[in-house]
């Protein structure tokens, strides 16, 4: 079997090597003469994501966490996840997937900007199967009717050189520091990353300066970088007889925090297993998308309810600290993988004072939440 990949992104990229390593044969097509480029991802992970990215992942370990920060306004809480949070230097990253590819016998085509597939050849090469890889805002899987339906943010990153060496990371959610989504506060060894989300991209920079404030920084940023971000999918249309979408082409992205690291390792190793069980190359890899788009789309609701109303995650804060429900899920989550957020919530045996708590304290802000919950589970 013969696979061409258009475009060598992360997605690109981490099937890439999954599908060479299940005995396809990859040609990974790229219209730079770099890969890692244009940097627009903060590149934070669980543990069980970099064990999905490979070996490749610990050599691109740039920090550690031990907790997560969340704040709202005036409150806070700290929480402690089941393994250490992980940022990685995804320009490196995605350089190392390459040469890890390249080393592994797949062949790789930079410079190449593919424009035209014709029925089942790109430059008058034959394809079982052809996945695109061109992104957001590519044009080539438009052209085929492929894509997602969905919500986009503007993100940005700001890196400010300060020495830190604090063992968390914050994200922020208010109507000051970003625009229907979250601000962040990501300290490494030698600098600290400021950034947020704005859904109306005229506000970005002014929800920018805010948590710059916000966070207490008076330096200058040594580096600037951003990109579109996912929030989340109505509809995707991902397989068009051969060629099929995958990564940011197709929202493979968490909706609570836009990252797509862990959905697109989750659906290349899907993809390997099943192709590794004997299955077809196509189905394997369209059903492993779908699977893992499926399991995203049940935190879509819940995630922009959070975004737009920040004041609801300080109600959440406030009504946990009473319950002690997020202080006894300490160690039990993970970063990545939200839906077991909300699972161990409800099996949690603090979860009934919670919910008495938010029901006499805040109705209305409960009676939100479980509408967006119902929405995605059913």
């Amino acid at each position: 079997m013969k696979v061409a990949i258009v475009g060598a992104g992360f997605s690109g990229l981490i099937f890439s090597n999954y599908l060479l390593d299940a005995n396809i044969d990859v040609d990974l097509y790229e219209e730079h003469s770099k890969v890692g480029i244009p940097e627009h991802c903060t590149g934070i992970i669980s543990s069980l994501t970099s064990k999905l990215i490979g070996e490749v992942s610990k050599n691109n370990i740039i920090k550690k966490y031990t907790k997560l920060k969340i704040t709202s306004f005036y409150d806070s809480v700290e929480i402690y996840t089941k393994d250490d949070i992980i940022k990685l230097d995804r320009v490196k990253l995605e350089n190392d997937l390459l040469n890890l590819f390249i080393n592994k016998g797949g062949n790789a085509f930079l410079n190449k900007k593919i424009k035209e597939i014709n029925y089942n050849k790109i430059l008058n090469k034959n394809y079982d199967a052809i996945l695109l890889s061109d992104g957001i805002n590519g044009f080539i899987h438009k052209k085929y009717g492929l894509g997602f339906q969905g919500r986009t943010i503007y993100g940005i990153n700001q890196e400010f050189c300060i020495n830190n060496d604090e063992d968390f990371f914050e994200v922020r959610f208010d109507n000051k520091t970003s625009n229907n989504f979250f601000s962040w506060y990501v300290p490494l060894r030698d600098k600290i990353i400021i950034g947020t989300g704005a859904e109306n991209p005229q506000m970005l920079m002014n929800a920018q300066n805010n948590a710059i404030k916000s966070f207490n920084i008076k330096s200058n940023p040594c580096h600037t970088y951003g990109g579109l971000i996912i929030s989340g999918i109505k509809k995707a249309n991902i397989k068009n007889g051969n060629i099929i979408a995958i990564g940011d082409t197709i929202g493979l992205t968490k909706p609570l925090t836009g990252g797509g690291l862990f959905p697109n390792s989750l659906a290349a190793y899907f993809s390997f297993s099943l192709i590794k069980k004997g299955y077809n190359i196509l189905d394997s890899i369209e059903s492993s998308i779908s699977f893992v788009l499926s399991m995203l789309k049940k935190t879509n609701n819940l995630s922009v309810i959070l975004h737009k109303n920040p004041t609801i995650i300080e109600e959440i804060i406030e009504i946990s600290k009473k319950s002690n429900l997020l202080e006894s899920m300490n160690r039990k989550i993970d970063y990545d993988f939200h839906i077991d957020l909300i699972r161990n919530s409800l099996k949690d045996k603090n979860s009934y004072k919670f919910l008495l708590g938010f029901t006499s304290s805040y109705p209305i802000s409960l009676f939100k939440l479980g509408i967006g919950i119902l929405k995605d589970l059913i």
